[in-house]
């Protein structure tokens, strides 16, 4: 029997080795968000983000991610968690602080989003220093990106071109872009909040959900609608904005190695793998509407020249609120649109 005197030095050694083979972090990161674990963004953007950045700091960083808002306050409540401190990092929709990033609300429009995020989210990264920091003064951006695009969700009613959406009632993404996007193409926009939004449309009352494919299948919408119309092949009604942002303050705090760390896993391979991740999601949902015998329809060239010239409304107005604020709207159009033609095809 081993001696009982050795057995404390070695019980030592033993914690000793396993201490230095495992250090403790030297720095935890909080991350919130609205949505809950089994959701897309929390499976393949927030936590594969966080493993990435616990591997390349070798341990030095803990990543503690809190969804469904678990750590207090409301959606809307999470740009200011982030630009207070309260938190360490969000992700977060920018529809839920409408008009607060309206520079960066550009790559939304319908007519500059195509189709393709990863062009879009390379797109926001070249013209974040020059266009759009601005509206980040106490945040660091980890990643800005997109969706696959919106889509027109319709249950008993079935759109080939603008004037079937006549006197309609459309569920918008969102109380900016996609309000007047639907508004342009002649539609109304629901008044209600239609939380049940699948019941809503299997009862008639309300005619279709503008928003992406993905979601719409998250949603249960896919089931309960009969046709989805884009607006042209791989080409969407606009798109959703997503911030993945840190407090400015906190990153500008960590050892400039761990800052090299964080930026490393937030490149423009993040905004490539997460253009890609949204691609894939969206290519299984409309799989998924075909398979349940839904229509998907792509407007002839006719009725698609007649959406762009209404959607252009859009882009008018959203230029307008800028031009308000002392932005010149129409060359943000512009540099947009050259900015993903840049990165299309890449």
């Amino acid at each position: 029997m081993m001696n009982k005197a050795l057995l404390l030095p070695l019980a030592a050694i033993w914690l000793a080795l396993t201490s230095l083979a495992a250090p403790a972090a030297e720095v935890t990161l909080r991350v919130h968000h609205f949505l809950g674990e089994d959701t897309l963004p929390h499976r393949q953007v927030i936590a594969p983000w966080a493993r990435h950045v616990e591997q390349l700091s070798k341990g030095r960083i803990k990543v503690e991610i809190s969804p469904a808002m678990t750590l207090g306050g409301k959606a809307p409540e999470l740009i200011a968690q982030a630009e207070t401190g309260v938190v360490d990092i969000i992700w977060t929709a920018a529809a839920y602080t409408p008009g607060r990033f309206a520079r960066t609300e550009v790559f939304t429009l319908p007519l500059v989003h195509g189709g393709d995020p990863v062009a879009t989210n390379l797109a926001i990264r070249a013209l974040y220093e020059g266009e759009l920091s601005y509206e980040f003064e106490k945040l660091h951006p980890l990643l800005i990106h997109v969706h696959q695009g919106h889509v027109l969700h319709m249950g008993h009613v079935t759109v080939k071109s603008a004037p079937d959406l006549k006197g309609r009632v459309i569920r918008p993404p969102g109380r900016r872009v996609g309000r007047w996007t639907i508004e342009a193409m002649g539609a109304a926009v629901t008044k209600k909040r239609h939380p049940k939004l699948p019941k809503a449309l299997e009862q008639n009352k309300l005619d279709g959900a503008l928003m992406s494919f993905q979601l719409a299948d998250s949603m249960g919408v896919i089931e309960a609608v009969k046709s989805h119309t884009l607006l042209g092949e791989g080409q969407y009604f606009g798109t959703s904005l997503y911030l993945f942002l840190m407090n400015k303050a906190r990153y500008d705090a960590l050892p400039e190695d761990l800052q090299q760390v964080i930026d490393a896993a937030s490149g423009a391979d993040f905004a490539r793998a997460v253009g890609a991740v949204y691609q894939k999601a969206g290519a299984a949902a409309m799989q998924a509407a075909l398979q349940r015998g839904n229509s998907i329809i792509t407007p002839d060239a006719e009725a698609r020249a007649e959406f762009e010239q209404l959607l252009q409304e859009t882009i008018t107005k959203w230029a307008r609120d800028l031009n308000s604020r002392g932005i010149d709207g129409l060359q943000l159009v512009m540099r947009a649109r050259r900015m993903i033609a840049r990165n299309t095809a890449r």
